[in-house]
């Protein structure tokens, strides 16, 4: 069984608080769709900080292999995962900024007295993941439908003879 490790976010991040660990792509059931085997691990190391605003933050890093499903020969396809996100804690109740308004690198998200790191990881891993999985130009397994190689007759040659009677 996997202890979900879990810290007061402002606490930590006011604290500089860090946290490394290895979570295993297995037990991160909202993945599961997403990867052709469940097998490895995503590294992650949480750090937290309070920001130039004086605000209490939490750095993010995720980092790990995954296959994925290739969209163009259904084979399955490796990722390297390399994800890096800053979050700026928020108290409960004060509004989140507009996402459209905030830095590219840094997201506001809700302090939390029990912030679940698994989950975390596992929102920036799924975030992490491309639109479309594919393999380089080129590099795709061809796809042999069943039957493929044999002469058929088309459906029209029959009409067709009938048509010629």
């Amino acid at each position: 069984m996997f202890d979900r490790p879990v810290v007061d976010s402002v606490t930590f991040a006011r604290e500089a608080g860090e946290l490394r660990g290895e979570i295993a792509v297995k037990i991160l059931d909202r993945l599961h769709d997403a990867v052709t085997d469940d097998t490895g691990a995503i590294s992650y190391r949480l750090s937290g900080f309070v920001n130039a605003e004086e605000k209490p933050s939490l750095r993010l890093w995720v980092s790990g292999m995954l296959k994925l499903v290739c969209q163009r020969c259904l084979g399955p396809v490796d990722f390297r995962l390399e994800s890096i996100r800053e979050f700026e804690l928020v108290a409960q109740g004060v509004p989140l900024s507009d996402p459209a308004e905030e830095a590219e690198d840094v997201e506001q998200i809700y302090a939390d007295p029990r912030l679940d790191v698994a989950a975390l990881v596992e929102d920036e891993v799924i975030l992490s993941l491309p639109m479309v999985s594919s393999h380089e130009p080129g590099e795709c397994q061809a796809v042999v439908a069943q039957g493929a190689g044999k002469q058929t007759d088309s459906p029209f040659s029959k009409l067709s003879a009938l048509k010629r009677q």
